[in-house]
């Protein structure tokens, strides 16, 4: 039976019809501040009292406020979850207003309802049916970053992209750049990274891609946040995984991004984290409580398990042998050694490196050797590190330089960049880096480069 609320300057009217095996609601009107109430019992008992799914056809409404929305919430809320709720036909100026409140991710949106019985009639996918993209073992190992910053998140100010842009047209000037392809060639070709891109701005987060089902991740900064998110994009809330992790140490920047990490939140995730502290499972508690953050660790829906691993042994998780080693920093950091089918990846982040001679007795030249990545905190300049951040936990690139000729590592990665740094700081750095190696070179040549957020490596 339709109905009809009536007041000046309000009317709503709510038709209803079976289509298939599908119960629509069509409102004609405005659903606003005053007619949002009643469309809200009526939806509410559509979707609680009847054994079909529900549609509602937008065609004839011309208007939708914040709290006609809010209605739709409440019925995609407290509908059984067997039952289907979507809307379909949405008016421009309707559409518009879904698009600006992004409401299409909290009600599935169809052009008609046809589209939404054809939708709903399509067998599910089982999980089985989902690849893996990473499920190759026989595959190379890669290594993706996430996060480089060391200490604290440093993200771009307006100041710094109006610099790149200011820079990018500079550079353009003399040059036909008539089409798109004109366009990103010289982009590609003429700019160099601090320009076209950056380093970014999240703290220490890297990704170990081995081919396994389970996902082995060094850190919990804040480039997580963007991992978890990018999980989530690759294959939906509903497909579970395994996610390992290893903890350098527990200092806030790098454990930050965990509150933020989305598959902690969803059931039937399983999350190991690994270290060699043992108040690893009290300061991630710690940080997800009162009066630091609203979500209390014990309300997080997937499984987390702490296991401590013990410093010079060696473990096989997730389809790689790892090893770890105790590093000089403030509270201890460890760094580790992921290695499979003859290739190795150190991640060696947080670690002041004094020594009196660089050989076989210093014992990071054994743990590097023949890395083929060695991911390394260099932070500051050797002036800086030996005199006004001496004692400061983290080292430098002319040091990194020497343990990996040292070490005969194959490609150094420099990490954990100072905040202070811009783009083209950073990007000098390397540049000085990549000369120190050549004029230190004694034989062994070492391949230097930067990491950034978004970088990937395949070894």
């Amino acid at each position: 039976m339709p109905f009809s609320h009536n007041l000046t300057g309000a009317v709503v009217d709510i038709d209803e019809r079976r289509q298939a095996n599908i119960l629509v609601l069509a409102p004609v009107g405005r659903i606003d501040n005053l007619t949002s109430a009643e469309f809200q019992t009526k939806l509410l008992a559509a979707v609680s009292s009847s054994s079909a799914d529900v549609v509602v056809d937008f065609s004839r409404v011309e208007y939708i406020s914040s709290a006609g929305l809010r209605a739709l919430m409440a019925a995609s809320r407290q509908k059984p979850k067997e039952r289907r709720l979507a809307v379909a036909r949405l008016h421009t100026v309707v559409r518009e207003i879904f698009a600006i409140s992004r409401f299409s991710h909290v009600v599935p949106v169809f052009a008609t309802v046809e589209e939404a019985s054809t939708a709903w009639q399509a067998p599910p996918r089982p999980d089985a049916a989902v690849p893996h993209a990473e499920a190759d073992p026989a595959g190379p190992l890669r290594v993706r970053f996430w996060g480089t910053r060391g200490s604290l998140p440093a993200p771009l100010r307006e100041r710094a992209v109006r610099a790149k842009i200011r820079d990018a047209l500079l550079a353009a000037r003399g040059h036909a750049l008539e089409t798109e392809q004109a366009i990103d060639t010289f982009i590609d070709n003429r700019l160099p990274f601090s320009v076209r891109g950056t380093f970014g701005g999240n703290t220490s987060c890297v990704e170990i891609i081995a081919g396994s089902d389970e996902y082995v991740i060094c850190d919990l900064g804040t480039g997580v946040r963007e991992f978890g998110n990018h999980v989530l994009r690759e294959y939906g809330p509903g497909r579970k995984h395994c996610f390992n992790v290893f903890l350098s140490h527990p200092h806030w920047d790098h454990i930050m991004g965990f509150p933020f990490f989305s598959p902690a939140y969803i059931p039937g995730n399983r999350i190991c984290i690994y270290g060699c502290h043992d108040v690893l499972s009290e300061a991630l508690h710690t940080q997800n409580s009162a009066p630091w953050f609203p979500v209390d660790f014990r309300e997080l829906a997937s499984t987390i398990d702490f296991v401590t691993l013990e410093p010079d042994r060696t473990y096989e998780i997730a389809g790689l042998s790892v090893s770890s080693i105790r590093q000089f920093h403030t509270g201890h950091s460890y760094g580790y050694r992921f290695s499979r089918g003859g290739k190795s990846i150190v991640y060696s982040t947080d670690c002041e490196h004094k020594y009196s001679s660089l050989d076989e007795s210093y014992p990071f030249v054994a743990f590097y050797r023949n890395a083929d990545v060695l991911i390394f905190d260099a932070m500051y300049s050797l002036a800086d590190a030996i005199s006004i951040k001496e004692d400061w936990g983290h080292s430098s690139n002319v040091v990194a330089v020497e343990l990996a000729h040292a070490a005969r590592v194959k490609r150094l990665v420099l990490f954990h960049h100072e905040p202070a740094y811009d783009d083209r700081m950073i990007e000098e750095v390397v540049a000085e880096t990549i000369r120190f190696e050549e004029i230190s070179r004694s034989g062994h040549r070492v391949e230097v480069i930067s990491a950034y957020d978004g970088l990937e490596l395949e070894l």
